[in-house]
């Protein structure tokens, strides 16, 4: 059973995902530049060491991807007001607005992918989905 739930997880994931990503083909933004990009919108700031730890990734690799994304006006660093020696990295506007299309084209997937869906079975699937999501905040 749990093996299952967690392939169809990965599953609609993946689709979800690769769907949202088809918006990037109008954009100069890699998959690895989209992720931080993505950690930013939706944590806010970060140092450049967060970044590397939240990415799973070197603070090298790191600097690499905020700099391609600053060039591109899509991240900018900036100085922390409570210590000028930390450089902590943003999305611009710019930036936002192509997580923000992102997101809708993903959402316009969803609906249309549920339109078939009587109103229960949706109504059921947001309650399984809202106590999935509430349980495994337990478990980290």
């Amino acid at each position: 059973m749990s093996k299952n739930v967690e392939n169809l997880l990965r599953e609609i994931c993946f689709r979800i995902k690769i769907k949202g990503r088809e918006v990037l083909k109008d954009f100069p933004i890699t998959p690895a530049q989209f992720d931080l990009m993505q950690k930013l919108y939706f944590t806010g700031e970060k140092t450049m060491t967060d970044l590397s730890k939240m990415l799973g990734i070197a603070k090298s690799t790191t600097t690499g991807l905020v700099s391609r994304l600053e060039a591109e006006g899509f991240a900018e660093r900036k100085r922390k007001n409570d210590d000028k020696r930390v450089i902590a990295v943003d999305l611009t506007e710019k930036g936002k607005a192509v997580i923000d299309k992102v997101i809708l084209k993903r959402i316009e997937f969803v609906e249309k992918v549920i339109e078939d869906f009587d109103d229960k079975s949706k109504k059921q699937l947001i309650v399984l989905l809202v106590k999935l999501n509430e349980s495994m905040k337990d478990y980290g």
